[in-house]
């Protein structure tokens, strides 16, 4: 089984800089603490990858981290952001080069890490469910975090959806 370590993402990438990096790392702790995980747990994958990873960390959740990130449906995004990018990582070729604007229709613009013009080559929409119910499961947020995506189909990029689901934890990331 292939491991993510999630601290990697401490480390940034052209679009993400180290401080925000901390910043989705520590809402990764808070989110698999609040779920009762280990310091490892296996995400069970759909789509482009079917084989689960094995998610590691390195640092405790602590009352500090608590505090800081109280707010649930806040750590879920984050929580979803940090994991998405990371099978990015994992799962295509590309990095995050580029947080992109609210109403384009997706969350990041990918590329290659070693052009250093950072031409676009991907877009990653990204969504995140704390707990699946009848109602909100993976694949019908999958299917709606699709269809967002149309807004942005002018880029003739392909458009890769990623949503997480940290109570299991599983997640479903495919490409359009």
């Amino acid at each position: 089984m292939d491991t993510i370590r999630l601290s990697d993402i401490k480390q940034g990438m052209p679009g993400i800089s180290p401080i925000e990096g901390a910043n989705l790392y520590e809402n990764c702790i808070v989110a698999l603490h609040n779920s009762g995980h280990p310091a490892s747990v296996e995400l069970r994958m759909e789509g482009l990858r079917t084989e689960p990873f094995l998610l590691e960390w390195d640092d405790e959740c602590n009352d500090q981290l608590l505090r800081t990130y109280a707010d649930e449906q806040s750590v879920t995004e984050r929580y979803a952001v940090a994991v998405s990018v990371m099978l990015a990582l994992h799962t295509t070729s590309y990095t995050v080069i580029e947080r992109s604007r609210k109403g384009t229709g997706f969350d990041y613009m990918l590329g290659d890490s070693l052009d250093p013009l950072f031409t676009p080559k991907a877009r990653l929409e990204v969504s995140g469910i704390m707990r699946e119910t009848d109602g909100n499961t993976l694949g019908m947020r999958f299917h709606q975090k699709t269809a967002q995506t149309d807004k942005s189909d002018g880029t003739r990029l392909p458009a890769y959806v990623s949503v997480v689901e940290f109570s299991t934890p599983k997640a479903k990331f495919d490409i359009k």
